[in-house]
């Protein structure tokens, strides 16, 4: 299963897993999933040439995390605000394949650990 987890205070986006609803290559709900993630990390990138959203792979999970400057940061919640709709309408389009969790009281890593 693929588990987005979106942290609007932050703001960031973390997933890890897999959707796991059709074969390597031919999974359509991945494809959208990872659609949506690059077309945010492209979308984010064009707001300014200074800003780059961080992005952190480690293990299976890649975290999107925005510190924008002050004038950027209205747009940019925005944007990981509507692409986060686009992974929640996922979730709910696909249950048995993605888990969408908005606001989380603690990451699913922090759970692994205790």
């Amino acid at each position: 299963m693929l588990t987005i987890e979106y942290f609007p205070r932050v703001p960031a986006l973390s997933f890890t897993g897999h959707a796991g609803s059709g074969p390597f290559g031919e999974d359509l709900v991945c494809a959208g999933a990872s659609a949506l993630f690059f077309t945010l990390i492209r979308c984010l990138d064009r707001l300014d040439d200074e800003f780059e959203p961080e992005v952190f792979k480690y293990g299976d999970r890649i975290n999107i995390t925005l510190d924008p400057p002050i004038s950027l940061m209205h747009d940019a919640r925005l944007l990981l605000g509507a692409f986060a709709g686009g992974f929640e309408m996922l979730g709910e389009k696909y249950p048995e394949n993605v888990k969408f969790i908005k606001d989380p009281p603690h990451s699913a890593e922090e759970e692994d650990q205790s």
